[in-house]
Order: C-alpha cells, then sequence, then structure tokens
C-alpha cells in the first residue's frame, strides 16, 4: 500500500480538514500533496486573506498520532492562530520538517 492511500494519513487529513473549515469559515480550502514529504492546505477568502499550513509528512504517516491526537495538537498548537500570525502567502510549517 502506497502512504497516498494510507487509511491512516486520510483520517489524520480529515481531522485537520474539518479543523480549518471550523476556524475558517466561508474560505476556500485547497490542497496539495507533496508526499513523502509534507502536505498544504490553503485557506482563501480574498486576495487579501490567505492563509497557509504546511504538515510535514511524517507527522501525518506516524502509526502513533492518532487523529484524535492530531485534533487535540490542532487545537493546543493553536495551528488556525499561528497561521494568521504569518506574513500573507507565508506557509506556517506544523510538524517535523
Amino acid at each position: 500500500m502506497s502512504n497516498e492511500d494510507d487509511p491512516h494519513v486520510e483520517a489524520n487529513l480529515e481531522v485537520i480538514r474539518e479543523y480549518l473549515r471550523s476556524q475558517f469559515k466561508w474560505f476556500e480550502l485547497i490542497e496539495k500533496r507533496d508526499a513523502p514529504l509534507s502536505y498544504t492546505f490553503t485557506v482563501t477568502k480574498s486576495s487579501d486573506e490567505e492563509y497557509k499550513l504546511k504538515v510535514s509528512w511524517p507527522q501525518l504517516s506516524d502509526q502513533s498520532n492518532t487523529p484524535e491526537m492530531t485534533k487535540q495538537r490542532l487545537v493546543t498548537d493553536d495551528v488556525a492562530g499561528r497561521m494568521k500570525g504569518k506574513s500573507q502567502g507565508e506557509y506556517f510549517p506544523w510538524g517535523k520538517h
């Protein structure tokens, strides 16, 4: 089975999607897979309001990093707040890069 079809990775990605949708209401969500390095999310409302998240692939694929842990860490690490703290167009890197 390739990493790209790994149900564990997909479950973690779904948790991140739900978190971003809840934190960035009315934003468009764009995703890009760059396995085995990272997975990026871009949330855009307008040309003046765009935030980016780069999640390390090892964080997504680590079997000990359950979707429940991912959900908790998104909140604990204040990922949305830290994304908003970055300059426009700059990625907030989350995980081990």
